[in-house]
């Protein structure tokens, strides 16, 4: 099977995952470029990566790739993906994906044009314990769903949260802009096309440039399914969570230690037990809370190094990306039309009395 050679475009922390997660699903990274080309060659060294460059045009020019990771700041996607995809070179991007629904929708149309595949990472999606979530949805294992709760705690000295100078502050609704896409395309993974129907901001912290800390969010499908997320930036310890209920059973997962608890309701007619049925009725009874540990194995080496597996086999195969980037718009649509409401009601009123 061929291997394929990979670029890494922008070298910042995010950047690391990729490189591992290509290499571990038997990619080259043979290039890595950022316009900071002291941070581009030192990096280079760290991850032994036998090339550097500090522009991607001429790295494009330079090297015979067959895709790139879009690691840079939502603000350069669009720059960086249009000489990508004129070079008929295919595109992982990192969430978010775009500064506006405008921009993702030229790099849509400009990759379809081109020919080339463009995908996003939606990481969540790839981790051990949501593949198992979704197994057992689609299994029926809940029944029909109510209701879904997606909880993401960061603690008060967030790397993103605490550094005024990093770029998610200038996203619209801030650090919520960079964070809201994950528990957004994991609704949409289990309740289909969303909407927004309430939220609320609080702040609970001491840093002036997040003029709120504190976020829930109620939206509802057109079934009258809902979900809601809660994002605290005032926790004690990190930690993503994902509750689903349904009429015959719930699941809560924890995503961040890769454990789940299932319980399953069965209703049982007390008329009808009969000492032969009543060994089967204990086991009902005795098995209704199964607790799961996603078992980690060789083959298993985290959540990018899945969804890149699963991007390179869509490349080899000429199939389906892992997201496609239709979905990835719908996600930023959703998504940017929030951040814009949250933004409105709380950040643009910090920003005119600054």
């Amino acid at each position: 099977m061929k291997s394929l050679r990979v670029g890494i475009i922008g070298c910042g922390s995010v950047a690391e995952s990729h490189v591992y997660a290509w290499r571990n699903s038997g990619a080259r990274v043979v290039a890595v470029c950022d316009v900071n080309s002291s941070l581009a060659r030192f990096k280079a060294e760290k991850w032994r990566v036998p090339r550097w460059y500090d522009d991607v045009s001429r790295m494009v020019d330079s090297e015979d790739l067959d895709a790139i990771s879009v690691c840079t700041p939502p603000n350069a996607r669009l720059s960086v993906v249009k000489p990508v995809a004129e070079r008929g070179i295919h595109a992982v991007i990192e969430k978010p994906f775009a500064l506006s629904v405008e921009e993702a929708e030229k790099m849509v149309e400009l990759t379809n044009r081109c020919g080339v595949k463009l995908t996003v990472v939606h990481s969540w999606l790839f981790s051990h314990i949501m593949r198992r979530v979704i197994k057992y949805l689609r299994s029926g294992f809940t029944g029909e769903v109510a209701g879904v709760e997606v909880t993401m705690l960061h603690t008060k000295d967030d790397p993103m949260a605490s550094n005024p100078s990093h770029w998610c502050h200038k996203l619209p609704a801030g650090r919520f802009g960079e964070n809201l896409p994950h528990p957004i395309y994991i609704i949409r993974t289990i309740l289909g096309d969303v909407e927004v129907k309430h939220f609320h901001g609080s702040k609970l912290g001491k840093y002036k440039w997040m003029p709120i800390d504190e976020l829930r969010v109620l939206l509802e499908n057109k079934m009258g399914q809902t979900a809601t997320i809660y994002i605290s930036f005032n926790a004690p310890r990190p930690e993503t969570t994902l509750n689903i209920v349904g009429n015959e059973g719930i699941i809560h997962a924890n995503l961040s230690n890769n454990t789940l608890i299932k319980k399953r309701y069965r209703e049982i007619n007390l008329a009808q037990v009969t000492l032969d049925n009543l060994k089967t009725i204990l086991n009902i009874l005795t098995s209704s809370v199964n607790i799961a540990s996603a078992i980690l194995t060789r083959r298993y080496k985290g959540m990018h190094t899945e969804f890149m597996k699963e991007f390179e086999k869509s490349i080899l195969n000429d199939g389906e990306p892992p997201v496609t980037a239709e979905e990835a718009l719908k996600v930023v649509k959703l998504c940017y039309d929030l951040c814009q409401k949250i933004h409105n009601s709380y950040f643009a009123e910090e920003v005119g009395g600054g």
